[in-house]
């Protein structure tokens, strides 16, 4: 499982340098491709990004799912139709597919968090304000994830 946030630069080719923790997870599978995706959060473009056995998994997840469900069908087509399998280089970077940079609005400083067997990559100015909306939203209400059963 993926642990912590990081934050780091994405170089001027699109080239961003995965953190030694999560390129020892991805060692540790015996394969370092990854599978990157589009996602939204509160309005926030972020990218989610699988290893990818991960993302195999998920698939078979997905293929159990109502085919022609109207909402399965808006899914697959924003998430499952902007995945780029992309490999991670011999330094560590992975190279971002320009068109996921572009929906992310990815410049230079971005964060890398942790969402267990993935992770996500955000500007770093919406990781702060996804974060301390976050923030907010949980101690204004300590019930907040009562229903979760966490």
């Amino acid at each position: 499982m993926f642990r912590g946030r990081y934050e780091h630069t994405i170089d001027s080719k699109g080239r961003l340098s995965i953190p030694s923790r999560f390129r020892e997870i991805l060692l540790g599978k015996g394969d370092e491709r990854l599978v990157i995706t589009n996602f939204v959060i509160d309005s926030m473009r972020c990218l989610d990004v699988y290893p990818f056995d991960e993302w195999l998994r998920f698939e078979e997840e997905v293929k159990k799912k109502p085919r022609f469900d109207r909402r399965m069908v808006m899914f697959q087509n924003y998430y499952l139709a902007a995945a780029c399998e992309c490999a991670v280089d011999q330094q560590g970077r992975v190279l971002i597919p320009p068109l996921l940079r572009q929906y992310a609005d990815l410049k230079r400083d971005v964060v890398l968090v942790a969402a267990l067997e993935k992770f996500r990559l955000c500007d770093k100015e919406a990781w702060k304000k996804i974060f301390t909306e976050a923030e907010e939203k949980l101690m204004q209400d300590p019930d907040f994830l009562g229903d979760l059963g966490l």
